[in-house]
């Protein structure tokens, strides 16, 4: 996958590098380069954009070993199902744009901690834009980024909600003024930090029950989406062919259950896709993540931020 070097942004961080409403039509960007590199054909025949750039397509899990959750605390009785999902904002769509790291972190995660933090109900000002760090990164070049680029503009500027710095999945040239980026600040995250991949579907279940969601790097074969046997949209154990196109995408895990021996994952190309949305990732694929042997190796970070 070709990238491109994006000028360093702040605080010497060299940062390489989803439509708000999933009724809206999309519009091709004449301007955008390489959007194929970021493209996934779904089982039905459909285009889907991801837009992941740092993940390996290979199966290696890779982390932060400086930044590494420690000590987290697993309960001997976690529930057999736990669902955060209904503190999400509506479903969104990344549209024809490489933005899915900024609809994860940005959208679903900041509004989620927001959320949580004021228990007010979802209105477009206490919805994040993805437009305000994914637009930063790329600085008008609409390619894929990583997931770090838009957790250090969280971390250091915070973001801006979606009313005052709305979405547009033609294009990325358009800054922050100096008032956005004030409103920014009361949005920042004060830390992120890698999993290990050791205890990992525990870890991930103890995160969950702590209103914490997890931040994923995946791999997307064509297997992605396909409905199981449950009758759930899915991606289950299967041997991976790594050579084969399909990319990286970032997501966020929500939730979890016993029952499908899976966790619950939002996803960024409308409520028309999968159950409304979402999607159901095998148990396989986090507990294969250190292990050389599986075929079904597709996680390649999970991160957790916390707010400030």
């Amino acid at each position: 996958m070709k990238k491109t070097l994006l000028s360093t942004i702040f605080l010497g961080f060299l940062l390489i590098s989803c439509n708000y409403d999933a009724d809206d039509k999309l519009i091709v960007d004449e301007d955008n380069q390489e959007t194929e590199d970021y493209q996934f054909l779904s089982p039905e025949g459909i285009v889907y954009y991801t837009g992941l750039s740092d993940c390996t397509g290979s199966g290696d899990y890779n982390f932060d070993g400086n930044r590494v959750l420690e000590d987290l605390l697993i309960p001997d009785n976690l529930p057999q199902t736990y669902d955060l999902s209904q503190y999400l904002p509506p479903i969104g769509d990344q549209g024809q744009q490489g933005s899915c790291v900024h609809w994860a972190t940005t959208y679903y995660l900041k509004s989620f901690q927001e959320r949580i933090e004021s228990g007010l109900s979802y209105n477009d000002s206490r919805i994040m834009s993805p437009a305000y760090t994914y637009n930063q990164v790329t600085q008008g070049i609409c390619e894929g980024t990583a997931l770090t680029s838009a957790l250090s503009i969280l971390t250091v500027k915070g973001t801006t909600s979606i009313a005052s710095f709305p979405y547009f999945d033609n294009t990325c040239n358009l800054q922050p003024t100096q008032t956005q980026d004030l409103e920014a600040e009361a949005n920042k995250i004060s830390d992120y930090k890698y999993l290990s991949g050791q205890n990992m579907v525990s870890e991930m279940k103890a995160l969950i029950i702590e209103q914490t969601p997890i931040l994923i790097a995946a791999f997307l074969s064509s297997e992605f989406g396909k409905t199981d046997e449950l009758g759930l949209t899915a991606y289950r154990d299967h041997a991976v062919d790594f050579s084969q196109e399909g990319g990286c995408h970032a997501m966020l895990v929500t939730g979890y259950s016993d029952t499908y021996n899976a966790f619950k994952v939002v996803n960024s190309w409308g409520e028309d896709w999968g159950e409304n949305g979402f999607i159901w990732i095998d148990y396989a694929a986090f507990d294969n993540v250190l292990d050389d042997t599986a075929e079904f190796r597709v996680i390649n970070s999970a991160i957790v931020a916390y707010d400030l």
